[in-house]
């Protein structure tokens, strides 16, 4: 499935999105997009991936043959309760969400969010997420404002050893 969007710039951009091939081009430039957001140090703990950690459904952004953006979960059942849901529910976690510096706020995120909200929703009720961002407000627009996510949990820490 592919989708074209014509995104507003000062430059005409012309953005692809499709399910992954995990080719190996696809497979080093995954890698590499995920290198690239360790050393942006935006979120807390993150390494970069390896070929196993790359997961189906996964879809990508891609511009001029060059993939911008990526996003990738799996499906899991509860193994305790959360809040409303019992155990055994069956859910859909979103493991990352990627998109290169220059193309955020854009749109870019959000279309890969909607394409794996749309794949999950074929077999289960429940998206979930957890995310180590650093910038918590970014993190509430995008998931809960703009993509209708409830915000159901926080974990604050505070390193007493600075």
């Amino acid at each position: 499935m592919e989708v074209q969007v014509l995104l507003a710039t000062p430059k005409k951009i012309m953005i692809t999105y499709q399910k992954a091939q995990f080719d190996e081009k696809a497979i080093a430039r995954l890698i590499e997009l995920s290198k690239q957001w360790v050393d942006e140090d935006s979120c807390f703990g993150v390494i970069a991936n390896t070929k196993e950690d790359l997961k189906e459904p996964c879809f990508v952004a891609i511009e001029n043959d060059l993939i911008i953006g990526y996003v990738f979960g799996h499906f899991y059942e509860l193994e305790k309760k959360v809040a409303y849901l019992e155990i055994g529910t069956k859910c859909f976690e979103v493991d990352e969400l990627y998109v290169v510096p220059e193309y955020r706020s854009k749109g870019v995120g959000a279309k890969l969010f909607s394409l794996i909200e749309n794949e999950a929703k074929k077999e289960v009720n429940y998206l979930t997420l957890a995310t180590p961002n650093k910038d918590y407000k970014q993190i509430l627009k995008f998931y809960a404002e703009k993509n209708e996510m409830v915000f159901h949990s926080a974990l604050l820490f505070k390193d007493l050893n600075k």
